[in-house]
């Protein structure tokens, strides 16, 4: 795929990741539907595009919400092309501490949020023969973070769906990545209400990872890690089990003292 003269959608495109994104798929030549749940935010978004889009409201955990504004978007745009699903919350603390109701709520917009977007564009993609899925999960989606746990899990959810989905729309000539960013400097981390507290690795700029949305899509590869030499971790937890445990246990030693 190539983004010019593509229709893109962005979910979670008001700020941060998504507003990267939308940004960069502009640049690249791509009319650009943005979607999030403030409308003020999101047009000032298409302003910083050059108008070269439109934009629908829409919580993606509501699937008539998200059905409805992609709707909108190709009644204004045309059929969805690439679809970038960006839309995501975290939050912090022990599993022992967390609502199962915010367990709930991760899972809704982080999963759901990924899959409705999902199920309602890939017919198209599907019968066109056309298409690219980029779904953004995390590092956290590869590694069970302590004290992320209700966090790992919607993105360890993300990155199954993405797997299994590729395969199986490959044969369509339809396309799916995943794009796992580790610490992001957006704000992210402010919203779940707690600061990013480890040494390592350092946030990286949102424009980095659109960077990797960009090129997952034109280079149609399956995974993205950001930044690369997380990827090394990966090797770890794969080939030494116990020694990866022994290190994330070190790691996070002074957050889980009882």
């Amino acid at each position: 795929m190539e983004w010019r003269d593509s229709v893109a959608v962005v979910t979670g495109a008001s700020r941060g990741i998504g507003r990267a994104v939308a940004k960069a798929a502009a640049a690249n030549g791509a009319r650009v539907g943005l979607v999030a749940r403030n409308d003020a935010d999101l047009r000032s978004v298409l302003d910083e595009i050059g108008g070269n889009g439109a934009v629908a409201t829409a919580d993606v955990a509501d699937r008539g919400s998200i059905e409805t504004a992609l709707a909108q978007l190709a009644s204004a745009l045309g059929p969805v092309d690439i679809l970038v699903n960006n839309a995501g919350i975290g939050v912090y603390g022990k599993v022992v501490d967390t609502p199962v109701e915010e367990f709930e709520r991760v899972m809704r917009v982080n999963y759901f949020g990924t899959l409705y977007p999902t199920k309602t564009v890939l017919p198209g993609m599907i019968e066109r023969r056309r298409g690219h899925i980029v779904n953004v999960a995390s590092i956290a989606g590869r590694f069970g973070v302590p004290m992320e746990a209700a966090y790992s899990a919607s993105k360890f959810a993300v990155v199954g769906l993405t797997e299994g989905l590729a395969t199986e729309v490959a044969p369509f000539g339809v396309g799916v990545s995943m794009v796992n960013p580790g610490p992001v400097d957006t704000e992210f981390f402010e919203t779940r209400g707690h600061p990013y507290a480890q040494s390592w690795p350092k946030p990286v700029p949102a424009e980095r990872v659109a960077a990797a949305v960009v090129a997952a899509v034109e280079r149609n590869r399956r995974e993205q890690v950001i930044p690369r030499a997380l990827r090394s971790g990966l090797i770890v937890k794969e080939l030494a089990p116990p020694f990866y445990r022994r290190g994330t246990a070190r790691s996070f030693s002074g957050q889980l003292r009882p």
